[in-house]
């Protein structure tokens, strides 16, 4: 991956230019439609240097655009002041919108159908395929190789991983579950919450045990391109790691930020870049990073967040996702790159989900008739039914507690009950039971769901 360059605020020489031809209204004019195009997307001077659009300015006029860019940004900018290091910001008209819509979006609570059933089942049933999920993306976004369908079925299972990545997967997972319960959400961010959720994350995937949940020791951590190997980004000394992320934790955990709002999506992200910038451990930090970022959100109240698989729309673009970091980085850390990034991918993931509700509110609807048409069945086994009538394979007890996060007693419970109805059979193999679908007995829960 080419590193991006470096922009020129501060070139002496075009400065000097523009102080002597003055930056007065004609000059705004006469620059204004390129002025219009890099504020629409708040570009970075690498994409400037590339775009068509500004193929009509040679580099010197390029550079000229640029200092005007800058000089209008840093007038409206929001300074997030982290001990050495200061962090820029700036809300541009369309991450306001892209803000509100989110706000709209998750701050309430997504339609699960609850015309049709009721009940926190049908919740649970979509919470744990969204926690799956971005326990799955956010590993292969790490390295990890493993199939989604073959990652989600070894999580639903609940069998021990078989190597490093499945590892990983499961790591994620029980990472997600950890932060989302109110014990966590509800305390403040500390140095000892991170190497927890680090610890928690990297469990049996590091090159050694004592990494997990310690900081780094030495300045032998880089960051390489995947793509090209090639060295993108030099974290800051070892010893400043405690220093920058008890700044860090300070800045979470206080309501204001040098006397102006900051967002909690907007302050999620700057938790997210600087796990990133800091990179406090030897492995593991986008991990740990994105776990913080939901941990962050859902203590801010974001309780639907716990349904939106971010690290979903983030590896669909690795490269955009890695590039957002750099833009900031090498602009003098101006966040406002890799927020913009972020609330994409955000309401990429938020329209996935919701996509995801309308797709299965017709399988709902045959839950629902399935029930009817017998009392004695709960959602989840009138559920279980149907996704078994679809590809007839066998469950176990254990895979049914991951399915519907529930107790192993409850799961057994639910399909004892489907056998004695008539609607399974089970068979023994290695001290394991597997209940299998009895098609004749089960000939109307098929029809019903064709």
């Amino acid at each position: 991956m080419k590193i991006p360059e470096k922009p020129p605020a501060t070139d002496e020489d075009v400065v000097k230019s523009l102080s002597e031809s003055k930056i007065d209204s004609k000059l705004i004019n006469d620059l204004k439609s390129y002025l219009n195009i890099i504020d629409a997307d708040y570009m970075h001077w690498d994409e400037l240097l590339v775009d068509d659009r500004f193929k009509g300015l040679d580099l010197v006029e390029r550079k000229k655009v640029w200092v005007i860019v800058k000089l209008f940004r840093e007038i409206s900018n929001r300074p997030i002041k982290l001990d050495g290091t200061a962090l820029f910001y700036v809300q541009t008209p369309h991450i306001e919108k892209m803000l509100h819509d989110l706000d709209v979006r998750l701050g309430g609570k997504f339609d699960f159908d609850a015309s049709l059933i009721t009940g926190p089942d049908l919740r649970k049933k979509y919470l744990v395929n969204s926690l799956m999920e971005e326990a799955i993306a956010s590993s292969q976004l790490e390295g990890a190789v493993t199939t989604r369908p073959a990652a989600k079925k070894m999580l639903s299972e609940g069998r021990k991983p078989r190597n490093i990545s499945e590892q990983m997967i499961l790591n994620n997972y029980v990472t997600m579950m950890y932060v989302k319960e109110p014990t966590q959400s509800d305390q403040n961010l500390t140095l000892e919450l991170i190497k927890e959720i680090h610890k928690k994350i990297t469990k049996d995937t590091l090159e050694k045990k004592e990494y997990e949940g310690t900081f780094r020791t030495d300045n032998e951590v880089k960051v390489y391109s995947r793509s090209d190997s090639k060295l993108v980004y030099t974290p800051p000394h070892y010893n400043d790691i405690d220093r920058l992320l008890q700044e860090v934790c300070n800045f979470a955990n206080k309501r204001d930020s040098e006397g102006y709002y900051l967002h909690p999506f907007v302050k999620a992200t700057v938790l997210h870049y600087m796990m990133g910038y800091i990179h406090p451990f030897n492995d593991g930090n986008g991990r740990t990073a994105r776990a913080l970022f939901y941990w962050y959100l859902i203590s801010q109240k974001y309780k639907s967040l716990e349904y939106v698989a971010v690290s979903t729309a983030i590896k669909n673009a690795p490269a955009q996702y890695m590039r957002a970091y750099l833009y900031s980085e090498t602009d003098n850390n101006d966040i406002t790159y890799f927020v913009k990034f972020n609330l994409r991918a955000l309401d990429i993931a938020v329209t996935s989900f919701e996509k995801y509700i309308e797709k299965t509110s017709l399988e709902n609807k045959k839950i629902l008739e399935t029930i009817r048409q017998n009392q004695k069945l709960n959602f989840r086994q009138a559920d279980i039914l149907i996704e078994m009538s679809k590809n007839e394979a066998p469950i176990t007890i254990a895979e049914m507690k991951e399915r519907y996060d529930i107790t192993y007693q409850t799961a057994r419970t639910d399909l004892l009950g489907l056998k004695k109805l008539g609607y399974l059979q089970s068979f023994q193999k290695r001290k394991q039971f597997f209940f299998t679908l009895d098609k004749n007995k089960c000939m109307s829960v098929t029809e019903n769901n064709k």
